[in-house]
């Protein structure tokens, strides 16, 4: 992945469903990438072929931004499956070295230099998964954010303080 020194690196994560006509990311995550964009930030996205991850490429690539400023990584059988499509969008591609989505999730945040990132609050997912819901689960998307903050899985977080953490309430990206 090619960065000039002065770039910030995104790492864009978020839930595999963003909802009917995909109005999480459009509102969650739009603002924040056309921010990045306009900053000249390059991107790192996760390959699954649906929620944040596919709805964010699509977005970068549609913009345009660039291809070489996005690279999507992977582990070793994503890149099986799904290597060749993103190689052909021109975009970048980099294998993790270990074969699961954890290892490539902390690859990707050591790889960035902050997030654009969501999760949806008790009360949120409750309302939207209904019985599949299950209080205290932490997603994908709060590890990542709990990795860069350099919190444990089990530390309680006051959930309406971390907007604030994820940098809602400004377009400046929060270094870490």
């Amino acid at each position: 992945m090619a960065t000039p020194p002065t770039s910030h690196i995104a790492f864009i994560s978020g839930p595999l469903d963003t909802g009917a006509d995909g109005l999480y990311f459009q509102r969650y995550y739009v603002p924040k990438i056309n921010s990045a964009i306009k900053r000249g930030d390059h991107f790192i996205i996760g390959p699954l072929p649906h929620g944040v991850d596919a709805d964010a490429l699509e977005y970068l690539l549609a913009y345009p931004v660039s291809p070489d400023r996005i690279t999507i990584f992977v582990t070793p059988s994503e890149h099986t499956v799904w290597g060749s499509q993103f190689h052909a969008k021109g975009v970048g591609v980099s294998i993790v070295d270990g074969p699961t989505g954890a290892e490539r999730d902390t690859t990707m945040t050591a790889a960035s230099t902050y997030d654009i990132l969501r999760w949806r609050k008790q009360h949120e997912a409750s309302a939207f998964y209904g019985r599949m819901f299950r209080e205290g689960y932490v997603t994908n998307t709060e590890r990542n954010w709990r990795r860069r903050q350099g919190l444990t899985e089990t530390e309680p977080v006051n959930e309406d303080e971390v907007d604030i953490f994820k940098g809602e309430s400004t377009d400046e990206p929060r270094i870490s």
